[in-house]
């Protein structure tokens, strides 16, 4: 009988270490080949919608050409993705989590898929906005679903290292756009840029029938709101084409500030409807939980530097340089690099500081990046600039992580493909804004400057016609445009700076210093939902 009480009650070393090799091993669960697949899969489909988004931008000439379309009217046809994109999101992040993360996942890729099609043969213009505004549609529906495709599939710890990749695989995608588009294009049509979304969707789909397991989805008691999805639909799209068409000066300015003032207003008159009606499309008082709300405000403001320092970059290249859009493009891979290196860190980052430092450090390093790209354009240099994009990536990679697991896990299960959505809107709002501010704050300076250069023809206040006019010419008038394009970038880039150390300030003061996932910080459920 000593020798079981000394067992049982003397706790002896070697039993010690026995459980304690038991419990971390039970800690640390190995993914499964099957769950592996799935996240290939899924963020095979993430790639595919991220680089749909750049890979138009080098065809655009091409396409102006095949269709006998202006330049204007092609530039429609790229915007409308990401209106349609962004407006349909939260609908369709609702839709996904009443039918469930399998079936929304496939109907996504699949609209996506044929829409791709479409677009590689379309007769004219119209039919190309058409078309991409399907691929709107399918993403939409991609975007909600791969979160819920996570929630079900992985654990805490796993949803944090799969989560981890995601700045990777939508930088990857962002910045490989652009030089698959112009490799394509050197041999093939136009269309080729769209047909080869066709065997990545076939691919998704097939991944989708033998991986993803059917699984009932949560319960959700809250019922239709078909009111509140025709507000939101109508506020964000008339929101977003009017941050769109702020720096298009074909529209009136009575027009384009109408188009805020229209879509301002029908966003709040459907934050009011939300919080009167007993059956609302997105609980809004995720917002008054800090983990939730600071995560989106990060988020946001590094979309904001994000988007607009790919916009500039390839300004910066393209007339500050006079590269070619393939050498563009290649221009931008250190900010893949950075986005790699970081998203492959930052778990290990994460445990060591905590999310909220994590996701701080990663915005200012994208403020730093943004200063670095400020600092290169004075006297337009490619080195200062490739470390600023390598800056902006690594920022992204370490800080969008954390940001994402903070929103997930502080959402209800029931709740997760419509709150990602809240998320992903914001960020396809704020990104759009960051093209839009510093793209006028740059097409403002270099107006302003060029201005001032004496016996100039006045079309040269125009980026685009001041770079056939002035860049290929006397000394003097190439040394004009250089200067105009320098002053330009440097007061847009200063822009997204302080965009993105305003947002750092921002979600210190918000996040909570010790982010909880308990199920003590979601929003109480509605009595009438219930």
């Amino acid at each position: 009988m000593g020798a079981v009480d000394f067992l049982v009650n003397g706790r002896p070393q070697a039993l010690e270490k026995i459980e304690n090799h038991v419990s971390l091993t039970a800690s640390r669960p190995k993914m499964m080949p099957r769950t592996m697949g799935v996240v290939g899969t899924a963020y095979l489909s993430l790639f595919m919608v991220s680089a749909d988004n750049s890979i138009i931008n080098t065809a655009v000439p091409r396409i102006s050409a095949s269709l006998g379309a202006g330049t204007p009217d092609v530039q429609f046809a790229i915007d409308a993705y990401m209106l349609v994109f962004a407006s349909s999101l939260i609908i369709a992040g609702s839709v996904v989590d009443r039918v469930g993360a399998r079936r929304s996942y496939a109907v996504g890729v699949s609209v996506f898929t044929a829409a791709s099609l479409l677009g590689a043969f379309v007769p004219s213009v119209s039919m190309l906005v058409l078309s991409r505004a399907g691929m709107g549609i399918g993403a939409a529906f991609i975007v909600p679903s791969i979160f819920k495709l996570f929630a079900g599939e992985l654990t805490d710890s796993g949803r944090r290292r799969v989560l981890a990749l995601w700045p990777a695989v939508v930088g990857l995608g962002v910045a490989i756009g652009p030089v698959l588009g112009g490799l394509l294009l050197t041999r093939f049509w136009y269309g080729s840029i769209f047909l080869i979304n066709v065997p990545v969707g076939v691919i998704a789909l097939f991944g989708t029938a033998t991986l993803v397991r059917h699984r009932e989805p949560e319960p959700v008691t809250r019922r239709p709101d078909p009111l509140g999805a025709v507000l939101l639909l109508i506020g964000v799209a008339v929101f977003a084409s009017a941050i769109i068409f702020a720096v298009d000066d074909r529209l009136p300015g009575w027009l384009r500030f109408g188009l805020g003032a229209v879509g301002l207003l029908t966003l709040i008159g459907y934050t009011v409807h939300e919080r009167r009606s007993d059956r609302p499309l997105f609980d809004l008082g995720y917002f008054r939980t800090r983990t939730f709300t600071g995560a989106v405000v990060a988020m946001s403001g590094l979309f904001f530097a994000l988007f607009g320092t790919v916009f500039l970059a390839g300004q910066f290249t393209q007339y500050g340089l006079g590269w070619s859009p393939l050498q563009a493009g290649a221009g931008l891979l250190p900010l893949a690099v950075g986005l790699t290196v970081a998203s492959l860190s930052c778990v290990a980052v994460t445990q060591r500081i905590g999310a909220r430092a994590t996701v701080a450090t990663g915005l200012g390093l994208g403020a730093l990046g943004c200063a670095l790209c400020a600092m290169a354009a004075a006297d337009l240099r490619y080195p200062l600039l490739a470390a600023g994009l390598l800056c902006c990536g690594l920022g992204m990679g370490l800080s969008v992580g954390p940001a994402l697991t903070l929103i997930v896990t502080s959402l209800r299960p029931a709740d997760a493909g419509v709150g990602s959505s809240v998320n992903a809107m914001f960020q396809q709002i704020w990104g759009a804004g960051g093209v839009a501010v510093m793209g006028l704050v740059f097409s403002t300076g270099y107006g302003n400057r060029i201005g001032s250069a004496p016996e100039l023809p006045t079309a040269a206040r125009s980026v685009n016609e001041g770079y056939d006019l002035l860049a290929h010419g006397s000394g003097q008038a190439a040394t004009w445009f250089a200067d105009s394009v320098s002053s330009g970038l440097v007061a847009a880039w200063i822009t997204g700076a302080a965009v993105a150390s305003v947002a750092v300030i921002a979600s210190l003061a918000i996040l909570p210093t010790a982010a909880t996932t308990s199920t003590s910080a979601l929003p109480s459920t509605r009595k009438a939902n219930a």
